[in-house]
């Protein structure tokens, strides 16, 4: 018996032994494998890399450069400034401008190349920007508009700057260089963004600013280009660097324009018409659609989660626009905060009363940017308030008529997400600011 038993352990020990064998070949096999997916990626996965040593995803982020032209007010004579230059077209750059209607006469423009040292003259032209405000006469500044320049050339050229010339100042070496900056031509990326105006009462807290990027990052907002006017250092700083991380939890890109308007006093809605038409040449072929919102303004899907999905089933039911128009809904930040969500901080979950008489004189609308500048006239659809609407929260001037106040508790349904989003475990329960 005890024969049987020595030899029964032999065989064991020796199938044992052939296991351990086959094992370590086949994990010598997988570890190599492994180490080649981590040193050179993944086959037919271009945008996301894993290190496999740790087992964390590690994004890669495109360079979209939307900080590109570093751009600022400059002035050409007292009454018009230039801000920003681009080439989206063939022999033409197109600048943003503002001015007064009397001081754009008699300018001309000239274009700078690649490799070449004297300016090109070109034929300049003008377009105002659509500026629908109620205007009253006794307003000061009603003679200001902001402008499309347009300068077309004709040599087959890249061009690198362009200078204008006025009336009160005709000298080459006296007038500011605008770089230009020359877009791409055609759409690379299908994405959503937000150009951020500054808001009307400054300064804005930093915990709404957390809020807005907050929320909007939850509905699938890719990227985020601000306007500044003064915002903290920390602010933007700590942005910019969850912007360029490379993990998974952080896929929006946060980009600082300097906005250092000269003109006090401008009706604020026409700022945000310079701003939008800056914002569709800075994004023009890098972002499929765009709008230009304030820090106070939120846009609140009612049926989808994200954005791109609402775009998606526009075009999937060939309802496809160059623009789309949003429903605005206006919240009275005097009114009584709800108690409806309880252990979040943000103000847009404790306002849930719109006031059904204010008078929305800002429309705002989300713009195919591909589409929207290769036209003269912009095809406009409206989105019903069935689908999303346009949240302004804002101080209502004069008593509250709580009669005409109207209960939405649509955006409620974003506080679950919000509660468990990275950056409302960062900024607000971590306390980063």
């Amino acid at each position: 018996m005890r024969k049987y038993y020595q030899a029964a352990l032999v065989v064991t020990a020796v199938v044992s032994l052939v296991s351990l064998l086959i094992y370590r070949h086949e994990y010598n096999k997988l570890r190599y494998v492994l180490e080649v997916f981590n040193y050179f990626g993944k086959p037919n996965l271009k945008t996301v890399k894993t290190n496999c040593t740790i087992n964390v995803p590690i994004f890669t982020k495109p360079s979209m450069k939307f900080d590109e032209p570093l751009s600022s007010w400059q002035r050409l004579d007292n009454d018009l400034y230039v801000y920003s230059a681009y080439n989206i077209r063939d022999n033409e750059v197109q600048v943003i401008g503002f001015g007064s209607s009397t001081s754009i006469k008699d300018i001309q423009c000239a274009v700078l190349f690649e490799n070449t040292d004297e300016p090109v003259l070109g034929s300049f032209s003008y377009l105002s920007i659509d500026n629908k405000v109620n205007l009253t006469n006794a307003d000061k500044n009603i003679n200001y508009k902001g402008y499309h320049f347009y300068c077309t050339y004709t040599k087959n050229k890249v061009p690198v700057g362009i200078i204008f010339l006025t009336k009160s100042n005709a000298n080459f070496n006296e007038v500011p260089i605008l770089s230009i900056k020359s877009q791409p031509q055609s759409l690379n990326y299908t994405n959503t963004g937000i150009c951020i105006s500054p808001p009307l009462i400054k300064p804005i807290q930093p915990l709404q600013m957390v809020g807005f990027i907050n929320f909007h990052d939850i509905i699938g907002i890719d990227n985020f280009i601000v306007y500044d006017f003064g915002i903290p250092n920390e602010f933007n700083s700590n942005f910019k660097e969850l912007s360029k991380s490379q993990s998974p939890y952080w896929k929006f890109t946060y980009t600082v324009v300097p906005w250092n308007f000269p003109f006090p006093g401008i009706d604020p809605t026409i700022i945000k018409n310079l701003i939008q038409a800056d914002c569709l040449y800075r994004t023009y072929n890098k972002i499929t659609y765009i709008t230009t919102l304030s820090w106070d303004e939120y846009i609140v899907l009612k049926y989808h989660h994200s954005l791109a999905d609402l775009m998606k089933d526009y075009k999937r039911a060939r309802m496809k626009a160059e623009r789309y128009k949003l429903k605005t809904s206006t919240f009275c930040m005097q009114q009584i905060d709800s108690n409806v969500v309880k252990n979040i901080t943000y103000t847009i979950f404790k306002k849930l009363h719109y006031n059904s008489i204010v008078f929305d004189n800002q429309p705002i609308y989300i713009y195919n940017t591909h589409e929207a500048l290769k036209r003269n006239n912009i095809y406009t659809r409206d989105i019903g308030k069935d689908l999303v609407t346009l949240n302004r929260y804002k101080h209502c001037f004069g008593k509250l008529n709580t009669e005409s106040d109207i209960e939405d508790t649509s955006i409620l349904k974003f506080t679950e997400d919000i509660q468990n989003s990275y950056i409302f475990k960062k900024f607000v329960i971590d306390n980063k600011f």
